[in-house]
């Protein structure tokens, strides 16, 4: 890692300088960050400049403040500019309506103190796949905030995407947390704010509970078919529009939608860019959904959930193939001219050190291996056996 800040010089010079110009909720002195799309290149402006993330995602648990000493330290081994930690919902909201920012206060000041920039993962009702970090009131009334059902009629361990109160309560919630930072964070030091993590559903292609029953029923959305090149089959249900892709394309439309609108409930508060990240399918051999993270922002789900949730800025791929030719089609997959290329997850293992510069060349804004933190934690085969000075010296 020791050449990243001469690779971020180089990338900095060669995209476009940033637009000066105000934006709303702006000061001069200090803008807010955002992306600029500029001669085919995006950058994600900090400061009035491009800025690179030279990013460290911490393991899930590593954002308590006991934890913190053993962040701090790894991210200064890797060469980090910019630490990616999660904000979880059932510590931030323990009573509804009622919020505790002081651990995201804590973050923020620490990381101002050591010269970091941070991207929040907003931990609500989807953390791969599941809602285990909602809070616990809401998963004392699961009739009120309900899972989804499968094919077979019984509940799977994932939020619905049709839960009305659920989806309520995490606009509310996002919308807390977005409005706290714009009136705590002057100094810019939150970058960026990723909503939910890695969304869709294990263990069912969608939800077949009566209210997406209903939906799957009728009429595909205009606004979905003028995207997608398919105003022609306007008054037409899924089933009939999209055939043997009817489930997941419904699946994938609902989760968007969904995010979409808690995106757009934060946005409102504070326009930071906003991004979704994707557990991916095989880019060579994807199979059938059944064998994937269903409704989650795939690669074949890209122009879907673009149309439906307009807030966010970009879709976000966790690259944990180890070979060359997965790794760099996931890279041209989501290096779109609608789509940054942002890698917010990838292995942590020696061997993945080479893919920064892969991204780098198709044009990435930031990069981030997960679980640098020395808390003892391993996601071994996806990652590093064990995490300590001498494996970043390797990295």
């Amino acid at each position: 890692m020791k050449h990243l800040p001469v690779a971020s010089c180089l990338v900095a010079i060669a995209l476009s300088a940033c637009a000066p110009d105000q934006r709303p909720g702006q000061t001069e002195e200090s803008p807010i960050p955002h992306l600029m799309q500029r001669n085919g290149r995006y950058a994600l402006c900090v400061d009035r400049a491009p800025f690179l993330v030279l990013g460290a995602q911490v393991n899930n648990s590593s954002a308590w403040p006991a934890m913190l000493p053993q962040v701090w330290t790894a991210a200064k081994d890797i060469g980090a500019n910019t630490l990616e930690v999660p904000v979880y919902w059932e510590q931030v909201e323990p009573t509804p309506g009622l919020f505790d920012f002081s651990v995201v206060n804590k973050l923020v000041k620490e990381a101002q103190s050591r010269g970091y920039r941070l991207v929040l993962l907003w931990f609500g009702t989807w953390k791969n796949g599941s809602g285990h970090y909602q809070p616990l009131w809401m998963k004392h009334e699961p009739a009120k905030y309900p899972r989804l059902v499968g094919r077979d009629g019984r509940p799977v361990d994932s939020p619905s995407p049709f839960a009305a109160e659920t989806l309520a309560a995490d606009k509310r919630a996002f919308a807390g947390l977005m409005h706290h930072l714009a009136l705590n964070d002057a100094r810019r030091i939150v970058i960026m704010v990723q909503v939910e993590n890695e969304p869709g559903t294990w263990g069912s292609v969608r939800d077949f509970s009566p209210a997406a029953q209903q939906a799957f029923g009728a009429t595909v959305p205009t606004e979905l078919l003028q995207a997608l090149g398919r105003s022609g089959d306007n008054g037409k249900n899924w089933a009939e529009v999209f055939g043997a892709d009817a489930d997941e394309t419904f699946h994938a439309w609902s989760v968007a939608r969904y995010i979409g609108q808690v995106a757009a409930a934060g946005k409102a508060e504070y326009p930071l860019p906003l991004y979704v990240n994707v557990a991916l399918r095989d880019p060579l051999n994807p199979g059938p959904a059944s064998g994937y993270e269903s409704g989650g922002a795939t690669d074949n789900m890209i122009a879907v959930w673009k149309a439906a949730a307009p807030a966010i800025d970009l879709l976000a791929p966790d690259i944990y193939f180890s070979d060359d030719a997965r790794y760099r089609k996931v890279l041209d997959l989501y290096h779109r001219p609608d789509n940054a290329l942002f890698v917010p997850e990838t292995g942590n293992s020696p061997a993945f050190a080479r893919y920064f510069f892969e991204a780098l060349g198709h044009q990435a804004i930031g990069w981030a291996p997960f679980g640098i933190d020395y808390t003892g934690y391993v996601n071994a085969p996806l990652g590093a056996p064990r995490m300590n000075a001498e494996t970043l010296a390797q990295f």
